[in-house]
């Protein structure tokens, strides 16, 4: 007679969570199924006296089932055809580990690597491993582990150890499935916002500016290189076009007018050139790009009329909200957060329920941060010591201790220190420091456009070099260009303040196809060890393009970058990726880019793989 080995629960989990040597990533396509299952290859193994070991990779579903002579007489007569279907209905869902025994066996040293299989491929169910004693035979379409256990009645603890064949006939006996862990069971999907602002950071399609110049040609030249510009032309006192004589003014500064777009607009004075100021909200409703207007806080009634122009220009939607507001006063992570100082809130009769309700309703703001004005100075606006410049970072002015300003400086660097991001963390605040007093240093002021950084230069050379480290060091891989202004003695008041630079006169139009990547709730710093690490993203192309890839790029413990494609969860924008097998102590660093069939991109986080999402197993 044969003495069949028994395979505990405990021991097979045990097993099946130790099954690598090294971790083993898989991607998870739930598209073809209503219920999403994990299709990664499974292992068999059967074990008697008389026979081997032997395990099977295949993408089928598993089935671990342990029978015991104690069952009843109805459990035991369960037919192969019974099995069949029960086979079946799990290699169609998720694997399935199931166990009448209680018993432990010795624990296996083995680990094998698991890696998957997209749920949109049949699965593999010709392999099968399994163990029987000589006078029965079995035939199951889904692999499975069986083992087969007899004693008699009255003594569970030796029937724990060994079984007699003389009860052959009860060897064929039923098994209850039990699912394993399906990384997607619980899975809530990213609905990117149906109203949103993008970020200043987010691809942008032109950069506005005004004329006559505000600022010199060499700035100008350097936006114009690299990005398309829309040159707001103010008419001349007689309300004639001075397109012309723009045109000749640039070109003579060495400006590259082919990347320049002029068009006529009136702004009310040569020398009220803060576009910045008095554009409106670029707002996404839905997949399409509109135009949400405010009233100006400034009396300048032509400038109040430029969002109306703008919208007629690009032929846009146009929406009107019933809030005083101004664009220097605010910043966005393009993710429902938004920040402003005070201000917004005393332009606005101190009703702050209407300034939360409006920005809500008309931009999608679901987040608003209000903290003080720091500064202290008569324009009060965020962009003169603030800039959000990453959906987790934050750049802050910071003064010397024995500034009587420092310790305002101090509160809102903390305020927003505490605050946590759309990634499920605290904001990371990059300090730029500044003297204060008549020391320009408007380093805050700078503006982002398509991976280039145009930072506004002050009076003091060392601080300049310090202020273009801090945007190296928080926005990798971006070109940091510092711009000088006018000079302090300028005819026309133009040079660079700390109140007024390089972003007040200056304006990012977004990309109205952009493909958009919105990762919520990342993994970040030390986690728990668990058997799956799930990593979801929702991508949208506002162009209504097909997306051509999505795709991870990952480093486990500083190896070489590795690119999988992620997988669409179900039929939503939703895409995700799984990481199994990772043991404690290991490092994770990844980073997601995404191109659709016009070959709009982008990335995420901002800096990809030089500054990655990263975590750490505990």
């Amino acid at each position: 007679m044969k003495t069949l080995k028994t395979i505990s629960v405990v021991s097979i989990l045990t097993a099946v969570a130790l099954v690598s040597c090294h971790p083993a990533i898989s991607s998870f396509d739930a598209s073809s199924s209503n219920e999403p299952s994990l299709g990664s290859s499974t292992i068999n193994v059967s074990s008697s006296e008389n026979s081997s070991s032997s395990s099977v990779l295949n993408s089928s579903s598993t089935t671990i089932s342990s029978s015991n002579s104690q069952s009843s007489s109805s459990s035991k007569e369960t037919s192969s055809s019974q099995q069949s279907s029960q086979s079946s209905a799990a290699s169609s869902s998720s694997n399935a580990i199931s166990s009448s025994s209680t018993t432990s066996s010795s624990s296996s040293s083995s680990r094998v690597s698991s890696s998957s299989a997209s749920s949109s491929q049949a699965p593999n169910s010709s392999s099968s491993a399994s163990s029987s004693n000589s006078s029965s035979s079995s035939s199951s379409s889904s692999s499975s582990i069986s083992s087969s256990v007899s004693s008699s009645s009255s003594s569970s603890s030796s029937s724990s150890q060994s079984s007699q064949s003389s009860s052959s006939s009860s060897s064929s006996s039923s098994s209850t499935p039990i699912a394993p862990v399906d990384p997607l069971a619980n899975y809530e999907t990213i609905d990117t916002f149906s109203m949103r602002m993008p970020a200043e950071f987010e691809p942008a399609s032109m950069v506005k500016m005004c004329y006559p110049i505000n600022m010199p040609l060499s700035v100008y030249k350097s936006i114009a290189e690299t990005n398309k510009v829309l040159l707001l032309v103010n008419p001349d006192n007689s309300n004639k076009s001075r397109i012309t004589k723009a045109r000749s003014e640039l070109v003579g500064g060495g400006v590259n007018a082919d990347n320049v777009t002029f068009i006529d607009m009136p702004i009310d004075s040569d020398y009220a050139y803060w576009v910045r100021d008095f554009s409106p909200f670029y707002v996404f409703k839905e997949k399409q790009l509109t135009i949400t207007d405010f009233t100006y806080n400034r009396p300048r009634y032509e400038q109040n009329a430029v969002p109306s122009a703008l919208a007629e220009y690009f032929n846009i939607p146009y929406n009107k909200m019933y809030l005083t507001h101004t664009g220097g006063n605010l910043m966005q992570d393009g993710r429902g957060t938004a920040f402003s100082d005070d201000l917004v809130i005393q332009e606005n009769s101190n009703n702050r329920n209407k300034v939360m309700t409006q920005m809500q309703r008309y931009t999608g703001t679901d987040n608003y941060v209000i903290t003080i004005d720091p500064q202290g100075d008569y324009i009060a606006h965020i962009d003169c010591w603030g800039k959000i410049v990453a959906p987790d970072k934050i750049i802050v002015a910071r003064l010397p201790e024995t500034n009587s300003r420092y310790q305002y400086y101090e509160q809102v660097a903390n305020q927003l220190a505490n605050t946590k991001c759309v990634y499920g963390y605290n904001y990371r605040i990059y300090r730029v420091d500044e003297k204060g007093g008549n020391v320009v240093a408007p380093y805050t002021n700078s503006l982002i456009a398509n991976n280039h950084v145009y930072l506004p230069l002050g009076s003091n050379a060392t601080d300049n070099q310090n202020a273009i480290k801090v945007y190296q060091e928080a926005l990798p891989g971006y070109e940091v260009i510092g711009l000088k202004g006018f000079s302090a003695n300028d005819t026309y008041g133009r040079q660079f303040l700390n109140t007024d630079a390089l972003h007040c006169r200056t304006h990012e139009v977004p990309d109205q196809n952009m493909v958009f990547i919105d990762s919520r709730e990342v993994y970040h710093g030390e986690v728990d060890l668990k058997e799956h690490y799930v990593i979801k993203t929702n991508v949208v192309s506002y162009a209504n393009e097909e997306l051509d890839n999505v795709t991870i790029h990952y480093s486990i413990n500083d190896s070489q970058y590795i690119e999988k494609p992620m997988n669409q969860y179900l039929e939503t924008t939703n895409y995700t990726f799984v990481f199994e097998g990772l043991e404690s102590g290991d490092e994770v660093k990844y980073y997601i880019d995404a191109k659709d069939a016009k070959d709009n991109y982008n990335i995420d986080p901002t800096c990809g793989a030089l500054d990655p999402h990263h975590f750490i197993i505990k």
